[in-house]
């Protein structure tokens, strides 16, 4: 688990005896769960604003659409407005995205004058050369958060979740590609994913978030990760890399070339679900590419 980031809505951090505060005020603190975005990258750094709704079904007055948060002097986080609970014991829905990189990004998740949710779309870059936080959607959803019960220290701890899939590809290099010294460079010189969408449209209206892929299917460029290389004749090369896709099954197909060939690995009707990490290990020899293992696991 992610270390927690504090945040408030004033200056003011004095609370009633107890979990509850004093003055009503929804203060937040911030964290990530399962927290590695790709494979060697460092734990997510919760660096930029998130967008914060709050549904109270009893009294309108009492419920937020799309309030911005904003990290404050590196450790606190701050809004505009001031957020209130209605009091210890009524029931709120919440719903909490990062990074809210505009102040419309999230503004579909609920209208106050429909009181009504509603959906939002939200899809990654084809290009995932450049790792971008943008690509990494973080979800925080509790449909029942009851503050007496469920503050931490009078805060409201949002743990955010990872809303969409990773993918790390590892190529393990035969050793028909090796020098008799080894191989010291990565012969791989483009790799594609092929067989996704790369747009969801995410509807709050359910108990749990859902996601609908939309548009057409993408090719998607990964971020290089590490190389390592063949110390011998002998050994084997292994060439990694990563991408963020959205949950959606698909069939799916990795495209590598060489300075003379191009390779092509097919898997179909692949299961790939919101806040799971796959890794698709791969043996590439001169003459194919076959699938070695296709390993699921909770993201981390």
């Amino acid at each position: 688990m992610g270390a927690a980031l504090f945040a408030s809505c004033s200056n003011q951090e004095e609370l009633a005896t107890g979990s509850y505060p004093s003055d009503n005020l929804i203060r937040v603190t911030a964290g990530v769960n399962n927290d590695m975005t790709r494979g060697d990258e460092a734990a997510t750094a919760l660096n930029k604003n998130f967008s914060l709704t709050v549904v109270n079904n009893t009294n309108d007055k009492y419920s937020y659409a799309n309030e911005i948060f904003s990290l404050n002097g590196g450790t606190e986080w701050t809004c505009t407005n001031k957020l209130l609970w209605q009091n210890l014991s009524t029931p709120v829905e919440i719903v909490a995205l990062y990074p809210a990189t505009a102040a419309n990004t999230f503004s579909g998740v609920y209208s106050k004058e429909n009181k009504s949710y509603g959906t939002i779309t939200y899809g990654v870059n084809s290009d995932q050369s450049t790792a971008a936080d943008a690509d990494d959607l973080l979800l925080y959803h509790n449909a029942n958060f009851v503050p007496e019960k469920d503050l931490q220290n009078g805060k409201l701890d949002i743990q955010f979740n990872h809303a969409f899939c990773r993918v790390d590809i590892e190529v393990i290099i035969g050793k028909e590609f090796n020098a008799p010294t080894g191989l010291a460079a990565n012969p791989i010189q483009g790799i594609r994913i092929e067989g996704t969408k790369t747009t969801a449209e995410i509807s709050f209206a359910s108990t749990e978030p859902s996601f609908t892929p939309k548009g057409e299917v993408t090719s998607i460029t990964p971020t290089p990760r590490d190389f390592t290389p063949a110390a011998s004749a002998t050994d084997q090369a292994v060439a990694r890399y990563s991408c963020i896709v959205i949950p959606q099954t698909a069939d799916l197909k990795v495209l590598l070339h060489t300075s003379d060939r191009e390779f092509e690995w097919t898997g179909s009707q692949m299961e790939l679900e919101s806040g799971k990490q796959y890794t698709l290990k791969l043996n590439m020899t001169k003459k194919s590419t076959t699938a070695r293992k296709f390993i699921l696991r909770e993201r981390k």
